[in-house]
């Protein structure tokens, strides 16, 4: 019978851990992205955001917003969103947090070098 290696519960999951365990072990980890939306105004704002599914999921929900004519989020009060790209962390939410203070120049350098990685990676 396997036995998860940090609780010791009956398990058949990730690498020899239990599902609660392989959780709080990867719960941290993820991505954050970065997408240019245009409000109705015409100006262009940087957003940020973080997910830990795949970031292509997370962009589909925010053009769905978009285009929806009552949606209430930031996105979805724009006219347009545009996926500039995305870093991996190790702590999303700590990185997100940092990154929205930073400028608006600093962001875009970010996205563009997320962008890469990614075409680098294909």
């Amino acid at each position: 019978m396997a036995s998860c290696i940090k609780c010791r519960s009956y398990t058949k999951y990730h690498n020899g851990m239990c599902f609660s365990c392989y959780n709080k072990n990867n719960s941290k980890k993820g991505k954050v992205y970065f997408g240019e939306t245009t409000r109705n105004d015409g100006t262009k704002k940087i957003y940020t955001g973080q997910t830990r599914r795949s970031v292509f999921e997370r962009v589909s929900e925010h053009l769905k917003a978009v285009k929806s004519p009552n949606s209430k989020t930031y996105t979805g009060r724009g006219t347009k969103f545009k996926l500039l790209g995305s870093i991996f962390s190790t702590n999303r939410f700590k990185a997100e947090k940092t990154i929205k203070k930073m400028s608006s120049q600093k962001k875009k350098s970010l996205a563009v070098i997320g962008a890469i990685n990614y075409k680098k990676k294909r």
